[in-house]
């Protein structure tokens, strides 16, 4: 096993750990809120703020690189199947140089509005006053799953390109 792929294998491992933790922490709380909330009409006040503001942006950032490094995404491919393998390979590298731009861009504007919410202990207002940092935090710590990704999707393609072979396949599936 390559370091490219060792990194990987670590990126999809805990980025996917900390979705699925988020998702399971939000399913219980929207259930026991749900449940206060006709059962005893003392709903959990704080509930909707975390769901929304901290694990719902942790699910679908931190999901999002793993999900496309195992090409578990939707991918309407009916254009790219019958292209030879270097054309296919030259497809990707440029999906994934666009990706690696839009990312890099998606981090470098969230970090910047994460830290100057952090300077300005910047608080939302509600019933609780939550940080606001650390919910944009999460954009920019969670993309970084899927700048690594394009990266090195794109390093396979341009290895394919320059071999003639067909790119690595994951273990996902099309549709």
């Amino acid at each position: 096993m390559t370091t490219l792929s060792k990194a990987l294998k670590w990126v999809d491992h805990a980025f996917t750990a900390v979705a699925a933790t988020a998702l399971a922490v939000m399913t219980l709380l929207v259930v026991a809120d749900v449940a206060l909330r006709y059962g005893s009409g003392n709903p959990i006040v704080f509930a909707h703020d975390v769901v929304v503001l901290y694990l719902t942006p942790a699910v679908f950032f931190f999901g999002f690189g793993p999900t496309f490094l195992r090409d578990e995404h939707l991918a309407v491919d009916i254009l790219t199947n019958p292209m030879p393998p270097r054309i296919k390979a030259v497809s990707a590298a440029l999906s994934a140089g666009i990706g690696l731009w839009i990312f890099s861009l998606l981090i470098w504007v969230s970090w910047g509005r994460a830290y100057t919410s952090f300077m300005r202990d910047e608080v939302i207002a509600s019933i609780i006053p939550w940080p606001a940092w650390a919910s944009y935090m999460l954009v920019p710590i969670g993309s970084t799953a899927m700048l690594v990704v394009c990266v090195a999707k794109l390093f396979f393609a341009l290895q394919a390109i320059w071999r003639g072979q067909n790119l690595p396949q994951s273990k996902g599936s099309h549709v």
